[in-house]
């Protein structure tokens, strides 16, 4: 997703140094992929943490394959590339991002599409400014966002074709998913089990606090002004995203253009949904799906809530009245104040 969530750390969740004899808590930060990044894992004081350069190292590694911001990653060369015959070898991280994508835009028809790519970027939202777009512009554009158009070739090493010269991908509404499982990962291989990982509001939390408790999550009220709480999420062993579109927007000739862009109409979406939680067990599943159902909109994913291969959600919508309305799915309202995963 773009720069669009709104979950945070409650300042109430993270302790420094030692919480008891023999466990300390241990914290990272610093910046990746447009946003910050932040860490803390709680182990015995005999264990070795994770270094804070491997950290640093593995997410410089996937943003080279998958930041569009960067001119030499292996999606912007896929992007840049016109030649229908050319193929591209593709990375672990490349493959992992690229078959959990087409899952999710089977299960959601199209509502979560990478291939969004030439309207993301037209509307501004991507490394572009913002175009004046005709209704003419934005059908030709439509015809580019096919994510049907890339055929994964399961060869050894595996590779990526494109049948449309002009198609391009965008990864930023699952990357950053896929980042923090990475890190995760990271930490689980050097058997540090209890940690938090956040980037840019995405979060994946395994085991618990140091304290014994779960690792505590708010989420904010959608207000574009204001940073208050509308729920606290308590997660063990789970992972959660929000996105929301009450602050990644712009302003123009006094019309406002919101940054999630629904394949289906090739214009920013604005419906009644402010902001959409998800939790899944990996964090590229949780960023994806929020992205699809902010597409939907607030009575389309209630509806899809109960379809198989549907996540739990937390969905904020507004309206005609001063209060929200809010949805929540069975594995959401376990999670508001008593945790929710394994114990």
């Amino acid at each position: 997703m773009t720069i669009r969530i709104i979950v945070f750390f409650l300042s109430l969740y993270g302790l420094s140094g030692c919480v008891s004899r023999d466990l300390i808590t241990v914290e990272y930060a610093g910046k990746t992929m447009g946003t910050t990044y932040r860490i803390t894992a709680s182990l015995y004081s005999d264990a070795t943490p994770v270094d804070q350069s491997d950290v640093d190292y593995t997410l410089w590694d996937i943003s080279q394959s998958l930041s569009t911001y960067e001119e030499g990653s292996l999606i912007s060369t896929i992007n840049a590339s016109r030649d229908t015959s050319e193929t591209h070898i593709v990375d672990s991280h490349f493959l992992a991002v690229f078959r959990q994508a087409k899952e999710i835009y089977d299960v959601t028809e199209g509502a979560f599409n990478p291939a969004v790519g030439p309207l993301v970027r037209a509307w501004g939202f991507g490394p572009d400014d913002a175009s004046s777009l005709s209704a003419e512009d934005v059908a030709a554009l439509q015809q580019l966002a096919d994510f049907n158009a890339f055929q994964l070739e399961d060869r050894n090493p595996p590779v990526l074709r494109k049948s449309i010269p002009l198609a391009e991908l965008d990864f930023s509404a699952i990357a950053k998913g896929y980042a923090v499982d990475e890190i995760g990962r990271l930490f689980e291989a050097q058997e540090i089990t209890n940690y938090l990982v956040e980037i840019g509001g995405e979060v994946r939390a395994r085991g618990k606090h140091a304290d014994g408790r779960a690792w505590r999550i708010g989420i904010e009220q959608p207000l574009e002004a204001a940073r208050d709480i509308q729920a606290v999420m308590e997660l063990v062993d789970v992972s959660m995203a929000t996105s929301g579109n009450y602050r990644n927007f712009y302003v123009r000739d006094g019309q406002k253009f919101v940054h999630t862009i629904n394949p289906a109409t090739g214009y920013p979406e604005q419906n009644r949904l402010l902001s959409a939680t998800v939790i899944a067990q990996e964090c590229m599943t949780a960023d994806a799906f929020a992205t699809a159902l902010m597409v939907m909109g607030y009575e389309r994913s209630i509806d899809f809530s109960s379809t198989p291969g549907s996540p739990d959600m937390y969905l904020i919508a507004g309206g005609d009245s001063v209060a929200f309305e809010v949805f929540a799915t069975e594995g959401i309202s376990r999670a508001i104040g008593s945790g929710i995963g394994s114990n």
